[in-house]
C-alpha cells in the first residue's frame, strides 16, 4: 500500500509539473541538422516567438494550452505541426526550392537596382506605423577578450620586482569576461521617437576583477614602500611622454582601491547598475528602431547611397507567405558593407537584411596606441500586420571594437633629499597589450502589446530588478522572451 501511494504521489507530482512547465524546443535543417535561428514560431492568432541564435526557443504556456504551431523561416517551407506528434520538441524544416517557370512576377523583368529603387520610394507608405503599443525583450550583451597581456621587464634595481612578478600579473588577468542587461517592458510611438515603460529588468552583471589580482597589487604596494625612501617620488615615462606621482599619494590610492566596501557603498552600486540597465533600454531601444534602413544618417548607409553598391538577384523565396525577391549585395569602391536583403515582389517592402562590414570603420594609431573599430554588423526582420504595414520584429546589431598598447614603460625613483646622485631606483619595461570588446543589442517586439498591459508607475523606475552573478532561468519563468544561448546560460560572474 505505501508502494502504491508513494507512485500515486509521484505521477501527480509529474502531471502537476508538466502541466505548469513551458515549453521549450528547437528548430533545425531537416537535411543538415544545423539550428535555424531567427525562425518564428506562432503558437496562436497574432502570438508567437522566436528562435535564438542556437535556433532555441520557449513559450510561456504550459503543454496541456498548446495543440499547433506554425514555424516559418526565409530560405524554408513554412510547417505547422501537432505538438503531441514531436520527437524530443525538435521540428525540422525544409528548405524551399522555387521553380522560376512557376514564378509570376510581372511582364518585365527588373534588375535589382530598379527593385530597391521602388523599395525606396516606397517607405513611406509601407513603413508608417504610426503611434502604437508594443511589448518589447532587449538584450545587451558585453564580450570582452584579452589577446595578449604581456609585461616584459629590461631592467630592475627594485627588489622583487622581477619578470617571475610580471608573468603572474600576466597570468591573473582573465582573458575573457561576459556581462549582460536584459530588459521586459512596452514602449510606444514610432520608428523615430519611443516611450520606454519597463515591466522587469535584470543584469548579469561581472566586476571583471580577480582575488588574486587584489593580492598582487597588494605585493606592488607593499615591494614600494619597502624600497622606495618616504621623501621620493617617482618618474613614470612612456616614450617621451611623463607623469610625476608621489609616493604617498600612490601607496594611499592603493589603500583605496583595496578597501572593502561598506553597506551604503554596496547598495549605491547595486542603485548604480540599475540605473545604467534603464539609460540602456531607454537610449539603445530608440537608436535601434531610428536607425532603420532608410535613414540617412545611420551607419549602415545602403539605402542612402544605392550608387556605391553593387547588387545581383540571387534568387525567390518565400516569406510571411509572400513571394521575395533575394539581392545581395557588395561594396563598390570604397563602400563599409556587404550583405542579404528580401524584398516583397508586390509592394517592394523590405522584409528582412542581414549586413556586415567589410573592412575597419574607423582607426587610429599613435604613438603605440591604437584603436580600430573592426565590427559592425546587424539585421532587421520586419513583419505585415493585418493593414499591410511593415513592423519591426527583430533587429539584432553588433559592434566591435580592438585596441592595443605598445609601448615602453619607465619607472625612476628620485629624491632631491639625498647626498649624491638624485635617481635612486629604476624599473624600465615593455607593455603589449591587445583587447577586443563586442556590444550586441538584440531587441524582440511581439505582435501586441502582451497578455495584459501594465498598470501606470508612479515612476518610470518602478518595475522588478534584480542583479544576478550567476544565471538564473527561473527569473524570467512565465515571461515570453528570446531564448538565451549556451554562453549565457553558462554565465558566473568573476568573483569580487
Amino acid at each position: 500500500m505505501k508502494k502504491f501511494i508513494l507512485a500515486l504521489l509521484v505521477s501527480f507530482s509529474l502531471a502537476a509539473q508538466a502541466y505548469c512547465q513551458e515549453f521549450s524546443g528547437k528548430v533545425l535543417d531537416q537535411k543538415t541538422r544545423e539550428a535555424i535561428p531567427f525562425a518564428t514560431v506562432q503558437y496562436a492568432a497574432n502570438r508567437g516567438v522566436i528562435t535564438n541564435d542556437e535556433g532555441a526557443f520557449s513559450i510561456n504556456r504550459p503543454v496541456t494550452q498548446l495543440k499547433e504551431l506554425k514555424i516559418s523561416s526565409v530560405g524554408y517551407k513554412t510547417r505547422e505541426v501537432d505538438i503531441a506528434d514531436l520527437a524530443d520538441n525538435i521540428i525540422y524544416l525544409e528548405t524551399d526550392i522555387i521553380q522560376l517557370d512557376d514564378v509570376f512576377l510581372s511582364d518585365k523583368k527588373l534588375s535589382a537596382e530598379e527593385i530597391l529603387e521602388r523599395a525606396k520610394e516606397r517607405v513611406a507608405e509601407n513603413y508608417n506605423i504610426g503611434n502604437i503599443n508594443r511589448r518589447f525583450f532587449f538584450r545587451e550583451s558585453n564580450l570582452n577578450k584579452v589577446k595578449t597581456f604581456d609585461l616584459d621587464i629590461q631592467e630592475s634595481t627594485i627588489e622583487d620586482i622581477d619578470q617571475k612578478l610580471m608573468d603572474s600579473i600576466s597570468a591573473s588577468i582573465p582573458k575573457s569576461s561576459d556581462s549582460y542587461k536584459e530588459v521586459l517592458g512596452d514602449f510606444s510611438g514610432d520608428y523615430t521617437r519611443q516611450k520606454v515603460d519597463i515591466i522587469k529588468g535584470a543584469n548579469l552583471h561581472n566586476p571583471q576583477s580577480t582575488a588574486s589580482l587584489d593580492k598582487l597589487t597588494d605585493k606592488l604596494d607593499r615591494i614600494f614602500k619597502e624600497n622606495v625612501k618616504p621623501d621620493s617620488y617617482l618618474k613614470i615615462k612612456s616614450g617621451w611622454l611623463g607623469v610625476k606621482v608621489d609616493v604617498d599619494e600612490f601607496s594611499e590610492e592603493n589603500e583605496k582601491e583595496n578597501k572593502k566596501p561598506t553597506k551604503e557603498e554596496i547598495a549605491k552600486s547595486e542603485e548604480e547598475k540599475k540605473q545604467s540597465l534603464v539609460s540602456s533600454a531607454n537610449s539603445k531601444i530608440p537608436s535601434l528602431l531610428s536607425e532603420s534602413f532608410w535613414d540617412e544618417d545611420a551607419e549602415f548607409d545602403l539605402f542612402d547611397r544605392l550608387n556605391r553598391y553593387k547588387f545581383k538577384v540571387a534568387g525567390y523565396t518565400y516569406l510571411d507567405n509572400s513571394l521575395v525577391y533575394v539581392i545581395d549585395f557588395e561594396p563598390k569602391g570604397g563602400s563599409d558593407f556587404r550583405g542579404r536583403l528580401y524584398v516583397n515582389t508586390e509592394d517592394f517592402g523590405v522584409h528582412r537584411i542581414d549586413y556586415a562590414n567589410v573592412k575597419p570603420l574607423k582607426k587610429f594609431r599613435l604613438l603605440g596606441i591604437s584603436s580600430i573599430d573592426d565590427v559592425y554588423r546587424g539585421k532587421m526582420i520586419y513583419s505585415r500586420d493585418e493593414n499591410g504595414h511593415y513592423l519591426p520584429k527583430y533587429f539584432e546589431q553588433e559592434v566591435g571594437e580592438s585596441f592595443g598598447i605598445d609601448r615602453p614603460l619607465q619607472l625612476i625613483e628620485k629624491n632631491k633629499n639625498v647626498v649624491g646622485r638624485r635617481k635612486q631606483n629604476e624599473l624600465d619595461m615593455d607593455i603589449l597589450i591587445k583587447v577586443s570588446q563586442l556590444e550586441k543589442y538584440q531587441l524582440v517586439v511581439f505582435n501586441d502589446a502582451g497578455e495584459e498591459m501594465q498598470a501606470p508607475k508612479e515612476s518610470s523606475e518602478d518595475f522588478e530588478y534584480q542583479t544576478f552573478k550567476k544565471y538564473d532561468p527561473e527569473f524570467w519563468k512565465g515571461y515570453n522572451i528570446i531564448e538565451p544561448n549556451a554562453a549565457i546560460r553558462e554565465f558566473t560572474a568573476i568573483t569580487e
